[in-house]
């Protein structure tokens, strides 16, 4: 299984929180049962940074939709951190939607704080999501996705 994580990284401290989540989400995956079978699929590992520059943003803007709307497809589920209000997250996540890929909404504070839109499009939401115990449940979800798409060969939870 493959879980794409869409997320705001352009200043220090949305950085900060994407490597605490990452090794925290890394760690839970770990402990269980098949966490070796499941990815996280980072597009800023595949992907320039290229919003602080208007001129390369405008000139590569169609290169980084291709990639990430591929990166997208080849996903089972989408975990979107909604902190920040990022566009390029909401666009992500509206994709994901549209063709059939659940969506969690995850955040450092509250979901409830995300557009009505993506609260809408979504089929789990995660507060607090870096409190241990918040991050278990996160697993558990990942969990459940993880053993139906195995046990039924079918996408769990479409939209």
């Amino acid at each position: 299984m493959h879980i794409y994580f869409a997320h705001p990284c352009f200043n220090d401290s949305q950085q900060k929180l994407k490597k605490e989540f990452l090794k925290k989400l890394r760690g839970a995956l770990e402990s269980t049962s098949y966490g070796k079978a499941v990815g996280i699929v980072d597009p800023f590992d595949y992907t320039p940074n290229i919003e602080g520059n208007r001129e390369t943003k405008i000139k590569l803007s169609r290169t980084v939709k291709e990639a990430c709307l591929k990166m997208l497809d080849e996903c089972d589920i989408i975990v979107a951190l909604v902190d920040g209000n990022d566009t390029g997250v909401a666009f992500e996540a509206g994709y994901a939607h549209a063709v059939n890929i659940p969506i969690i909404l995850v955040s450092g504070t509250s979901c409830d704080d995300a557009n009505a839109m993506l609260i809408g499009a979504a089929k789990e939401r995660v507060d607090n999501i870096l409190n241990d115990g918040q991050m278990e449940k996160l697993a558990r979800m990942l969990e459940w996705y993880y053993l139906s798409k195995e046990r039924y060969l079918h996408e769990p939870g479409k939209n």
